[in-house]
């Protein structure tokens, strides 16, 4: 088993494995269901941007990020004058 990515199919979300086999699956925990291959082929061009006929080789990830920056503000409290 393989593990390309997430799948989601209606409210059901789980991880999208390429079985030895050649067919996909949803894996959710201990559950394993089978999808239907063409559908799945055909995400899977249009997400990587391939045409029918060329092989779905490797995946194209974005480049992974640098470390985020975090910007804290500082909260300025304005108190009113004492009298």
């Amino acid at each position: 088993m393989h593990m390309l990515g997430t799948v989601q199919r209606g409210m059901q979300i789980g991880a999208l494995a390429r079985l030895a086999d050649g067919s996909y699956a949803q894996v959710n925990g201990d559950v394993v269901e089978v999808i239907n291959k063409s559908r799945v082929e055909f995400a899977l061009r249009a997400a990587t941007g391939t045409r029918p006929g060329e092989p779905i080789v490797n995946l194209r990830r974005p480049p992974a990020s640098a470390v985020p920056v975090v910007i804290k503000k500082r909260r300025r409290i304005v108190l009113p004058p004492e009298a």
